[in-house]
């Protein structure tokens, strides 16, 4: 099993969200409190979720601003001509996985 699916099914098997803040949603959480930004006002849908893209666009009409986590989302949203603000997923590898790296990179991006 690889290391991205057993994290998965962790998260899965102990019913957290991104809502909960918990492994890589901390990542982001930790860089958005660090420029101001309380997670806990932010709404967390997933793309693929064709249940919550109704609900995405509901967001949008009421001024909304859409973040795309990482290129697949980023290009799905491209396809669908869905206005976002690109970010690098927090569970990245490389660089950008130190602390002070991605909290740079969402101040730029966020900013």
């Amino acid at each position: 099993m690889t290391q991205k699916k057993f994290w998965h099914r962790l998260a899965r098997s102990r019913r957290w969200s991104w809502e909960d803040g918990r492994l890589a949603a901390k990542q982001l959480f930790d860089a958005l409190h660090e420029i101001g930004i309380l997670p806990e006002r932010c709404f967390f849908l997933n793309w693929f979720d064709l249940r919550r893209r109704k609900r995405l666009r509901e967001l949008i009409a009421q001024g909304y601003k859409v973040i795309g986590m990482g290129l697949k989302v980023q290009l799905a949203l491209d396809k669908s001509g869905i206005e976002h603000i690109g970010i690098i997923h927090p569970a990245a590898r490389g660089k950008i996985r130190r602390k002070e790296n991605y909290t740079a990179h969402i101040r730029q991006r966020l900013a």
